[in-house]
């Protein structure tokens, strides 16, 4: 941001809380005073740190900021009603309400689930129960599989159901 005074000149940074805490308080400010804006790992840090500058992209600091996205995500959910959009380029942002959180984390986890769901089936299907040995290391690890782990595959298996949860194809033209 150079020569240009970021929006988030004026936070105040929350002290005496942990980290995520921080850096969840700020991106909850910053989607009310700045929607849809991505704010980059060195910013972020900067501002939870109340740093002049920001830090360098690649030092420790930032890859910290950078490796507590997903607790953060998490809090932002179970407290805050909204999701954390991430881009490799420009960094990260809470999502800012209900169709905002559709469009993109919903999308996100849909996807990646279509690829769980093939790993889960792939891998049940070289299971073979009657193989598995009558011993009690594996008694519970039987029983959950026949009782819990079939039953399961049996119903996610189907193309219809993986097709199902996937997004809508977008529309080049729109």
């Amino acid at each position: 941001m150079a020569g240009k005074k970021s929006p988030f000149a004026s936070y105040i940074p929350v002290t005496g809380v942990s980290q995520r805490a921080q850096i969840v308080a700020f991106l909850v400010y910053a989607r009310e005073n700045c929607p849809n804006e991505f704010i980059s790992y060195a910013e972020i840090t900067q501002r939870i740190k109340g740093y002049p500058k920001a830090p360098n992209p690649k030092s420790l600091e930032v890859d910290s900021v950078r490796g507590a996205m997903s607790s953060v995500r998490e809090t932002l959910m179970d407290h805050h009603g909204c999701g954390l959009e991430s881009d490799p380029i420009y960094g990260v942002r809470a999502t800012t309400d209900t169709g905002d959180l559709l469009k993109t984390q919903m999308v996100r986890v849909a996807r990646r689930f279509k690829g769980q769901q093939a790993m889960f089936t792939r891998t049940a299907d070289l299971i073979d129960p009657r193989k598995i040995p009558n011993t009690p290391e594996f008694k519970e690890l039987k029983a959950w599989f026949n009782q819990s782990v079939q039953p399961v595959v049996k119903a996610i298996s189907s193309t219809d159901f993986a097709a199902k949860l996937l997004p809508p194809k977008r529309d080049p033209e729109k």
